[in-house]
């Protein structure tokens, strides 16, 4: 194995902590875990790099919100978007 290698292993090498949840919120990082097919310590992961600003936005939810229809146009939408 090449100290290249060897290095990495050890930069990506995960420290085992403990920490309390409330009970809400153990259900929310279980369900959400099981609903994005992803384990829990990376639901929590995810969560303490999103408080650091290191997870980018997912783009479409910028496109949410930003066009403005009337009554009705939800069945349409296609037409009041590309306008």
């Amino acid at each position: 194995m090449s100290k290249a290698i060897a290095h990495n292993k050890k930069k990506d090498r995960k420290v085992r902590k403990i920490y309390h949840l409330d009970r809400e919120d153990t259900v929310f990082v279980r369900e959400y875990a099981q609903k994005k097919g992803m384990s829990e310590s990376e639901v929590i992961r995810l969560a303490v790099r999103s408080l650091q600003g290191r997870v980018e936005e997912d783009p479409f939810w910028k496109l949410i919100g930003s066009v403005e229809v009337g009554p009705g146009q939800a069945k349409n939408h296609d037409e009041a978007i590309w306008k």
